[in-house]
C-alpha cells in the first residue's frame, strides 16, 4: 500500500522542503533495482523500485530530492566473512577497498539512473570518499552527514559554526513501534523547529512507516498540526538568520 504521492501531499501540508529516502541502510538491503546485489526490492513479493516512485512522486509535488544512505553494509561485510559491527576498522571504506568499490558501484547507479538529487545523508562514521565521489558524479548536491554537523536526538546549547542539521525521531523509534510507542507532540515539535531555526539549522524529522507502507495515524496528525502552525507563521522559519546571542 505505500503510496509515495500519499507521503508528498502530507509532507507538502507540513510546510517541508524536501524529503530524505533511506536507500540502504547498514543492513545493506538496496530499496532501488541494483545490479550489484540480489539483496535488493526486486527480489521481494513487493518487487518494486520505491526509488523510483519517490523521485517521481518528488518531482511531480516540486519537492527537492533527497537519499539516505549507508557505506557501513552489513551484508557485504558477512559476504567477507568479516565481524559485523558499527565502528570496526574493516566496516569503515578506508580501511576496505572492496567495501569501498561496492558502495562507489551502488552511489553511480543513485547518481546516475534518477536524475539530479538535491541532498544526501551518508550515515557513517567514515563517509568521505563517498561524499567526494558523489561530488564527481553531481556537484550541485548538497551533502548533510558527512559534510556538516548533525546532532542525533540533542539540540546544541548555543548555535554552531556553519551549516548544521538535527535529526530527530517523532517518537522513540527510528523504525515503526507498533506498541508501546511515546510520540512527541505537536506542541514539543513546533518548540524544536523555533528552537532550531532560532540557532542557524535544519530540524530533519524520521517518519517510520507501518509494515505495510503507509504512515501512522500518529504520525500524520503531527505533521498536519506542524503544518497548521507553518501555515500562519513560515515567515519565521524560512529565509532566516540565527538569532544573535547577546
Amino acid at each position: 500500500q505505500y503510496d509515495p504521492e500519499k507521503w508528498m501531499q502530507i509532507a507538502q501540508l507540513a510546510g517541508v522542503k524536501y524529503l530524505v529516502l533511506t536507500t540502504k541502510h547498514h543492513n545493506g538491503f538496496c530499496m532501488w533495482d541494483s545490479k550489484t546485489t540480489g539483496f535488493n526490492i526486486m527480489n521481494t513479493p513487493y518487487g518494486k523500485d520505491i526509488v523510483r516512485k519517490y523521485v517521481d512522486a518528488c518531482r511531480k509535488y516540486g519537492m527537492k530530492v533527497g537519499f539516505y544512505f549507508s557505506p557501513e553494509d552489513f551484508m557485504f561485510l558477512h559476504s567477507q566473512g568479516k565481524e559485523i559491527r558499527r565502528r570496526a576498522e574493516h566496516a569503515n571504506i578506508s580501511n576496505n577497498a572492496e567495501l569501498l568499490a561496492h558502495n562507489r558501484a551502488q552511489i553511480k547507479e543513485l547518481f546516475t539512473n534518477y536524475g539530479d538529487v538535491d541532498v544526501v545523508f551518508l550515515d557513517a562514521f567514515d563517509n568521505h570518499l563517498i561524499a567526494q565521489y558523489i561530488h564527481e558524479l553531481q556537484p550541485k548536491c548538497l551533502v548533510t552527514r558527512g559534510e556538516m554537523e548533525t546532532p542525533e536526538q540533542n539540540i546544541p546549547d548555543e548555535p554552531m559554526p556553519g551549516p548544521w542539521e538535527a535529526c530527530y525521531t517523532m517518537g522513540t523509534q527510528w523504525q515503526f513501534k507498533p506498541t508501546n510507542e511515546d510520540y512527541k507532540s505537536g506542541g514539543r515539535l513546533i518548540e524544536m523547529l523555533i528552537e532550531i531555526r532560532a540557532k542557524g539549522g535544519n530540524l530533519l524529522i524520521n517518519a517510520g512507516p507501518e509494515p505495510n507502507g503507509l504512515l501512522p495515524f500518529e504520525q500524520e496528525r503531527r505533521f498536519r498540526e506542524l503544518g497548521l502552525w507553518m501555515f500562519i507563521n513560515h515567515e519565521a522559519i524560512y529565509g532566516i538568520k540565527p538569532c544573535p546571542r547577546i
